[in-house]
């Protein structure tokens, strides 16, 4: 399944976790439109991507980009696709 959502907003992360393990990557929020069979407006929701996944992609996600999420069979965002770019003035 996937969806078409635009990024509202961008959070670089970077730790190690308990393991031991450094966990780097980019917490991204995100928008979709709620269908009007459901209500209105809009929902919020985020996704995490690794520097590994997000040096593999043909672009740089940024704020108020719509994106097209592809999901991995755990459930987990494995790539995106840029649908458009959003100029705001």
């Amino acid at each position: 399944m996937n969806f078409i959502v635009r990024i509202i907003g961008r959070e670089t992360t970077d730790f190690i976790a308990k393991d031991g393990q450094r966990i780097s990557g980019t917490t991204f929020h995100t928008a979709e439109t709620i269908s009007s069979q459901r209500g209105e407006g809009e929902k919020g929701d985020r996704f995490f991507l690794s520097a590994a996944k997000l040096a593999a992609l043909d672009f740089v996600p940024t704020v108020n980009q719509v994106v097209e999420l592809y999901y991995n069979k755990y459930g987990k965002v494995a790539t995106l696709r840029l649908v458009d770019d959003i100029v705001i003035d």
